[in-house]
């Protein structure tokens, strides 16, 4: 068998009822004053009161930052900087937009700069202060991931920091914090955990072990993922969920992702459109692009849904992707056509074509774009 490197330096903490475990982790750590970073809509939900009550039980003082947006820009991250200093613990709560601001956040507090200071691989100097993540979508992994992602508005692109400091040192991952989320909400993030399992699954990085993670993660997407939409109370679909999305994280913050999630960016990038419903305009044809170097690996793909052949696979992810109430067309979206060229250019401008199983041209990223309108 091959050699291979895997990097899950995370605490995980899973289960229903996992946010009870807060208070001893904190208290463990010698942790006294709190930053809890989210957004409006989790506050509306509960949610955090929730966390709040967790910390008040610890004696653990806090303030709350509560102006992540939806593709984190650098104006949101740096607002908090203040906030953040000199707390013993930074806490994110939310989906991918909240970790990934608090990731950055936590950079700022530790080594000072702006955010773009930090864009790219490998930038950051040495580890950042403690940061606990408490997802509560079933889709970004970024609780278990050392990459961030970040808006920068005036040049419309969104740009990655990765490192490895910025790994979250505990994740606690409770699926009852999912349970509130709308229908559409869970639909675009689980396409989202789809995408990052399929890609990983036939990225040029994937190894045994993350081949593990990404297969396990696709069987229960397929299975649990119409359920979670369609009746968010279901707690056993919810749950399994939060672990697919768990185990998918695990394997592309390995094996890195591809094809999909280059046109993903790019097109939050051009018109903030939600990450997930990104992945999910591109992700069938990636996988068709793809098809003729990972014929095998699409075939045990497929296998994972209970089908035979690699073409099956595509039209079950196309078929899901309709089943779930998203978007099939970037029309759909109000996006002109006439801006395919733009978003193919800023797609190959991408790096995570970096890891994709086969290279792509100009000239075919342009066709593939024209494809998805």
């Amino acid at each position: 068998m091959e050699s291979f490197r895997f990097d899950v330096p995370t605490k995980i903490v899973f289960g229903p009822g996992a946010l009870e475990n807060l208070p001893s982790e904190l208290e463990e750590n010698g942790q006294r004053s709190a930053l809890i970073v989210t957004d409006p809509g989790v506050r509306a939900a509960g949610l955090l009161e929730r966390v709040e009550t967790q910390l008040q039980a610890a004696h653990v003082e806090h303030e709350v930052y509560d102006g992540v947006v939806p593709n984190p820009t650098v104006s949101s991250i740096e607002a908090a900087v203040e906030a953040a200093r000199g707390r013993d613990v930074l806490i994110a709560l939310g989906g991918g937009s909240a970790i990934d601001t608090a990731k950055v956040l936590n950079i700022l507090r530790t080594h000072g700069g702006n955010a773009l200071d930090w864009e790219g691989h490998d930038t950051v100097p040495g580890p950042c202060g403690p940061l606990i993540a408490i997802p509560t979508t079933a889709g970004t992994g970024s609780e278990v991931t050392s990459v961030a992602m970040i808006t920068v508005p005036e040049r419309r692109q969104k740009v990655p920091i990765v490192s490895r400091h910025l790994f979250p040192d505990l994740a606690i991952v409770d699926p009852e914090l999912t349970v509130s989320l709308p229908p559409a909400m869970t639909a675009a993030t689980g396409m989202d955990a789809l995408t990052h399992a399929i890609e990983a699954r036939v990225s040029v990085l994937a190894r045994p072990l993350t081949d593990l993670l990404a297969q396990e993660a696709i069987r229960r997407i397929d299975r649990f993922l119409p359920r979670a939409v369609q009746r968010g109370e279901d707690r056993e679909a919810r749950a399994e969920m939060s672990f697919a999305a768990l185990l998918a994280g695990m394997a592309f913050g390995n094996a890195w992702v591809g094809l999909a999630h280059a046109i993903a960016h790019a097109l939050g990038g051009l018109y903030d459109i939600p990450h997930g419903i990104g992945c999910a305009l591109a992700l069938p044809s990636a996988m068709e692009f793809n098809l003729e170097v990972r014929r095998e690996e699409y075939e045990r793909i497929a296998a994972c849904m209970d089908l035979q052949s690699a073409e099956e696979a595509v039209e079950r992810v196309r078929a899901l992707r309709g089943e779930i109430g998203l978007p099939e067309r970037l029309r759909d979206l109000g996006i002109p056509e006439g801006d395919a060229e733009k978003i193919a250019e800023r797609a190959m401008a991408d790096g995570s074509l970096l890891f994709n199983p086969r290279p792509v041209s100009d000239e075919e990223m342009l066709e593939l774009i024209r494809r998805l309108f």
